[in-house]
């Protein structure tokens, strides 16, 4: 997969951590989660916000791998994380792991749960053909072990808006449907009418029957799918 994030990751932080996502809110629950569970996978760790959460509220025990595509993130990760987190250079259609994982988590990443509350719930992914989605998630099956849990984050459906950001900048998005199963979202930072930094992105997006199925044939058991939860959860079968 090329770098998708090339275009926004010098401005990424400063998006995510102005109100696009409540990043104490997802650590906590990730905590809650993993339990005594040790062997911990984030998939597309970003810049590393999620994973430093997680360390600040387990400081000692939790061994983290996370792997992002993005060359231009993975880099910020790095310093952000130093060695505490391995961090690795992969997408989950190249990775090859043996059962190594207790548990496997997406904070937006490769894939999340999109909640439109007017329209239902649909399981978007950056992977966009089907083959692709079908051995992304059977390569992810097979890095964690038989009873492991998969985490995947549960937000809003994304729509266009705009909303401001520190020193006088602000966060516009533009999102379409193409109505075929593919949603375009153009992230822009400005200041005034300058462009300062876009990214565009494609995702596809599965309705929930047809998300679950995929998931299923992975090897994948839906456990809990509580009202309100900031991840859908998902058992190794």
């Amino acid at each position: 997969m090329a770098d998708s994030y090339a275009g926004l990751a010098r401005h990424y932080d400063m998006i995510m951590t102005s109100g696009y996502y409540d990043y104490d809110a997802y650590a906590r629950e990730l905590v809650a989660r993993i339990g005594d569970r040790r062997n911990v996978l984030e998939l597309g760790v970003g810049t590393g916000l999620a994973c430093e959460r997680l360390l600040e509220l387990v400081p000692d025990g939790l061994r983290l791998t996370g792997i992002d595509h993005s060359r231009s993130m993975l880099a910020q990760a790095r310093k952000r994380l130093g060695d505490r987190v391995h961090l690795v250079d992969q997408d989950v259609l190249r990775m090859t792991w043996e059962p190594a994982f207790d548990v496997a988590f997406s904070v937006g990443g490769v894939w999340l749960w999109l909640d439109d509350k007017d329209g239902g719930t649909h399981l978007g992914s950056h992977l966009l053909r089907d083959d692709e989605n079908v051995a992304g998630l059977g390569n992810l099956a097979r890095a964690v072990r038989p009873g492991g849990l998969l985490l995947l984050s549960v937000q809003e459906a994304h729509r266009s808006a705009k909303r401001p950001l520190p020193d006088g900048l602000q966060y516009v998005q533009e999102v379409h449907d193409d109505g075929n199963g593919r949603i375009t979202k153009d992230y822009f930072v400005m200041r005034g009418d300058t462009v300062l930094a876009h990214q565009h992105s494609t995702y596809r997006v599965f309705p929930q029957t047809a998300a679950e199925q995929l998931l299923r044939h992975a090897g994948f058991r839906a456990a809990d799918h509580e009202s309100g939860a900031l991840f859908r959860q998902y058992v190794r079968t």
